[in-house]
């Protein structure tokens, strides 16, 4: 993968690049061609022109250094360790959660992941550099189930970006960020012992910042989705200091996160839930359950009532909504 990110830092810059210029870079035109291809296939619109080449946009990488800076002057740079890569398998692997300590939190960004996570054993698919991928490893010390953890960090983030300006956006239950019916990214927490017996989460976070115009990546996916800058419009949204900004409030929400948390705001999820009132069918294992989306309560488990009945549903997959 090494040779691929070589290419890409050289074309990123979106000017047209001649084949017999790019060959210095390479052993041979058949290791030119199919770096071509690897990159092409990490959902990358690349144009070519009989021996020309040239990038849709140029790219804006994640760059450390500027994402200290944000998060200082947010307030929270102490303590916290940040690993940047171009390609990686996943960012939920980039660390081991037992090595987590008390005194660090450390995030894992990456331009693409070859094997990104969703929840129920899902692929999150997102072309190189298109959005924010990341990973948070944080110690907590308090959590019930991991459900209402992830609705809490959800709803925080949806906060998160109102202040920088982004409208319209709503929660598919648990933690599936929506604008306009479209999908936005996702969560996804995990928690883990430490080796000194503490709780640790591992959360995960996947936004699409601008997508490339070809959609061909799309064919694999089970949603229409939907960028920061198609939702801002033609405001420019600075993609370093949007990754401080998800960095601090995921940290913030682990920090904060409490008994009490849920409580506080299941009063204000009727506005977030993209399909309060609407009546599901959810997948929850083998087995598929249909009622009206009645909320959350107070753990961040969805309450459906059938036949007058309520039922809350800890995890399960919305396979279908009478949007």
């Amino acid at each position: 993968m090494q040779i691929e990110s070589r290419l890409i830092r050289i074309i990123a810059d979106g000017n047209v690049y001649e084949k017999k210029d790019l060959l210095q870079y390479f052993t041979s035109e058949k290791e030119l061609n199919k770096t071509i291809n690897n990159i092409k296939s990490y959902g990358l619109n690349l144009i070519e022109e009989g021996n020309r080449y040239q990038l849709e946009d140029s790219i804006e990488f994640l760059r450390k250094s500027k994402i200290y800076d944000h998060l200082s002057a947010l307030g929270c740079a102490q303590n916290i360790f940040i690993s940047v890569k171009n390609i990686v398998e996943s960012t939920s692997r980039e660390f081991d959660t037992s090595d987590i300590s008390t005194k660090e939190i450390k995030v894992s960004l990456a331009e693409y992941q070859t094997s990104g996570r969703g929840r129920q054993h899902r692929t999150w698919i997102s072309p190189f550099a298109s959005g924010v991928c990341l990973s948070v490893y944080q110690e907590v010390a308090y959590a019930n189930f991991p459900v209402g953890l992830s609705v809490f960090i959800g709803i925080e983030l949806i906060k998160c970006l109102k202040k920088l300006g982004l409208r319209r956006l709503r929660i598919k239950w648990p933690n599936d960020l929506y604008c306009n019916e479209r999908k936005l990214g996702g969560l996804l927490v995990e928690l883990h012992q430490s080796s000194s017996y503490k709780l640790v989460a591992n959360v995960g976070l996947g936004i699409n910042y601008k997508l490339p115009a070809i959609r061909s990546w799309e064919k694999n996916l089970d949603h229409k989705p939907i960028g920061l800058s198609e939702i801002k419009g033609s405001t420019y949204l600075n993609r370093n200091l949007l990754t401080a900004h998800f960095i601090h409030s995921i940290t913030n929400s682990l920090l904060n996160f409490n008994g009490d948390s849920l409580r506080i705001t299941q009063s204000d999820w009727g506005d977030l839930d993209m399909l309060f009132g609407k009546e599901l069918k959810i997948q929850v294992g083998s087995q598929i359950i249909r009622g009206i989306n009645k909320g959350i309560d107070r753990e961040g488990r969805l309450v459906l009532e059938t036949n007058g009945v309520a039922k809350t549903i800890v995890s399960g997959h919305i396979i279908d909504s009478s949007i």
